[in-house]
């Protein structure tokens, strides 16, 4: 014990079979870790069992605080120890994944989240509302359904999406790289929610086109018009205050716990997503918050500025830290307020 630095790190508590019980983390480990078995932290029944369990301590020395809260993080999702908050995993939901890694990107469903440098959106909790947006995105963008690794691999012939006019025949050379390239950008923005911006950008280029005389151009880009202009936005429940934040709510009965969040791009409602909290009996309701936020919110490929927030979490200057720009807020009243009441 005296050999442990009073410095930022997390602790790992392990039984004698070598399995870790709980993972913590500490501003100055000694400290922490003396608390334990100086009897300070033993007020709680939930502690006290798990000690009496404890027969081996490993430590981590991190840089700084804010890392340590990352590495504790990381820890609980890889051992999912019993004594701590653990966030049910939400693989079995559905991501729309679109390969921006490819010269010629393709638009696909996946329930595994890899570090490929695809874009991933969702998860999608409403299997419905994913499967809608795919069928906008196919009726509207020519994006390739098949898997040639272009330009690598190329048909002699185009397929029969190509006849139906459900893709351009980029495999064959019908259609640019770039002209390619342009329509998955529109996609993305598309799946981001921004089906405005969608239409302004078709219309500029349909302006282009028209400009250039390429009449037959300009009439494929008036017909895509008219699909964004009669299509619902299925995703889009209701409008809220204007700008991108997302939202979080919390609603708890005894030991079980649960955080929604609620996502608002440009003003309107996106979707919904929520995960259940385990082990938080014994957790004060800020504590699992936090565990959220950093276990759950922070790993995100995508996040709003905007944070707001039920009621304040667990070292909430160590979570901002941890959440970079992203600001976080507990609001009182006003359109703000009803916003986290809407996600309760």
């Amino acid at each position: 014990m005296t050999h442990l630095p009073e410095s930022p790190g997390v602790y790992l508590w392990k039984d004698a079979q070598g399995e870790v019980l709980y993972v913590g983390k500490a501003k100055r480990l000694r400290s922490r870790v003396r608390s334990y078995l100086a009897g300070d932290r033993l007020e709680s029944p939930k502690t006290r069992v798990m000690m009496r369990q404890v027969a081996d301590l490993a430590t981590i020395v991190v840089p700084s605080e804010t890392a340590a809260l990352v590495l504790e993080s990381n820890l609980i999702k890889e051992h999912r120890p019993k004594y701590n908050v653990v966030l049910r995993d939400d693989k079995s939901y559905p991501y729309i994944k679109v390969t921006v890694q490819e010269p010629f990107p393709r638009v696909l469903v996946t329930r595994r989240l890899v570090n490929d440098g695809a874009r991933y959106f969702g998860p999608y909790t409403d299997v419905g509302a994913m499967r809608r947006a795919l069928n906008v995105v196919k009726r509207i963008f020519t994006v390739r359904s098949c898997s040639y690794d272009m330009p690598r691999q190329m048909p002699e012939r185009p397929c029969l999406d190509y006849y139906i006019k459900r893709c351009k025949a980029p495999c064959v050379g019908l259609q640019t790289r770039e002209d390619y390239g342009a329509m998955v950008d529109e996609v993305l923005v598309f799946l981001d929610g921004r089906a405005d911006e969608v239409v302004r950008r078709v219309r500029a280029r349909m302006d282009a086109a028209a400009g250039a005389l390429d009449f037959e151009r300009a009439a494929e880009l008036r017909d895509t018009l008219k699909h964004l202009g009669r299509m619902e936005e299925p995703t889009v429940v209701l409008e809220v205050e204007g700008g991108d934040r997302d939202v979080i709510g919390f609603a708890r009965d005894g030991d079980d716990a649960c955080v929604v969040l609620l996502r608002v791009r440009s003003g309107k409602l996106l979707g919904r997503e929520h995960q259940f909290a385990e082990h938080v009996e014994g957790e004060s309701d800020a504590a699992v918050l936090s565990a959220y936020l950093v276990g759950g919110y922070l790993p995100l490929e995508e996040r709003a500025a905007d944070l707001l927030l039920p009621f304040s979490c667990d070292e909430p200057e160590l979570v901002a830290a941890s959440l970079g720009a992203v600001r976080m807020a507990v609001p009182q009243r006003g359109p703000r307020r009803e916003l986290v009441a809407l996600a309760e």
